[in-house]
């Protein structure tokens, strides 16, 4: 069995209304899905019986591709621009972690974990994240 992974249930985890993102979305779920469905154990994905099992990996893998979609918001050119008042600087709150602003995707991943083969835990697991310039550390503490 494949993944069942909509435009619809990714927009509803994202907060998202409207059609301005179904394409972005529609490219996120194509690109993604494959490689989610290529790192879980076959005998997993084939456990169709198993309802459970199946809700589990379609929704870890939603939640993968929701948190994907969220980093690529946050990446826009202006996303993460701090505005200065006096002392007080005001960060967008995707602006700790870009690479999984709400934490969305590490959700996904950990509800994956388990059932995901041994020589992609890690590749599937990992992820790419960002930290602040040495200097803004403090600021943003």
């Amino acid at each position: 069995m494949s993944l069942a992974v909509t435009r619809a249930r990714v927009k509803e985890k994202c907060g998202v209304t409207g059609t301005d993102h179904d394409a972005a979305i529609d490219n996120l779920i194509a690109e993604t899905v494959p490689a989610i469905e290529y790192a879980i154990r076959p005998e997993s994905l084939a456990a169709t019986g198993d309802v459970g099992l199946q809700a589990t990996l379609n929704l870890g893998a939603t939640e993968i591709v929701g948190g994907e979609f969220l980093a690529q918001r946050v990446r826009r050119e202006g996303a993460l621009d701090v505005t200065l008042v006096g002392d007080l600087a005001v960060r967008p709150f995707g602006a700790r972690n870009p690479a999984d602003p709400y934490g969305l995707a590490a959700q996904g991943r950990a509800r994956l974990a388990p059932y995901l083969k041994a020589d992609t835990k890690e590749v599937a697991v990992g992820g790419v994240f960002a930290a602040p310039l040495e200097d803004e550390a403090v600021a943003l503490g």
